[in-house]
């Protein structure tokens, strides 16, 4: 049993090591009025890239930082930046209230943000989704080249067959028609799979820019 022990104190430390760099404390942000979006520790304020947080909702912050920069966005109000200093305890809660905006041009520009967010998101589901046909675009093909190779083999028996008549004849004609028929049909399933994906993939990343 002694023998053991210096395994488990291994494991215990790498376990304590382990837990220690995945530590975090946890910012809790409400605002009023509710639902806002939130970007953390970015300068840059790009609405149109997804947020880190959803309003109210809670932010990680690694336990070794004091403070965090939080922007708030919300269309119809002013964005708001403001730089957090934490609680020494494991969650800090804040309540931010927006002030609302009355520029049109301010307002424009947050529903053209919005709208390019949209964009990019269905420009991105779209892409992802052309992985289906993709995939089944090459599983027909293999299949095709699959058919095509018994076909060329089933050709070759007739053609050095020298009894064109009989079963077995008879059958190696029909499993050729079967395996020319089936390589037709999976070329066919997988240039219209493939014509699919691509197109699903080009518009998937025009709307993503």
């Amino acid at each position: 049993m002694s023998k053991f022990l210096p395994l488990f104190a291994l494991v215990l430390t790498l376990a304590s090591f382990a837990f220690s760099e995945e530590a975090h404390r946890y910012l809790h942000i409400s605002t009023n009025p509710s639902y806002a979006d939130a970007y953390v520790n970015t300068s840059h304020r790009n609405f149109a890239a997804n947020p880190d947080a959803s309003l109210p909702g809670f932010i990680e912050i690694p336990a070794d930082e004091h403070s965090v920069l939080v922007t708030i966005f919300k269309p119809g109000y002013r964005d708001t930046t403001i730089n957090v200093t934490l609680a020494e305890n494991d969650t800090s809660y804040l309540i931010v209230s927006l002030a609302p905006s009355y520029d049109d041009v301010y307002l424009e520009r947050q529903q053209k943000a919005l709208s390019h967010r949209t964009r990019r998101n269905i420009g991105f589901k779209l892409a992802i989704a052309s992985g289906v046909p993709l995939i089944a675009s090459g599983i027909a093909a293999l299949v095709a080249e699959y058919n095509i190779d018994k076909a060329d083999e089933k050709k070759a028996l007739i053609e050095k067959s020298l009894i064109r008549e009989g079963d077995e004849y008879a059958h190696n004609l029909e499993s050729y028609s079967e395996h020319r028929d089936n390589a037709e049909s999976a070329k066919k399933f997988s240039v219209g799979t493939l014509i699919a994906g691509a197109v699903l993939l080009g518009f998937g990343i025009v709307l993503s820019f």
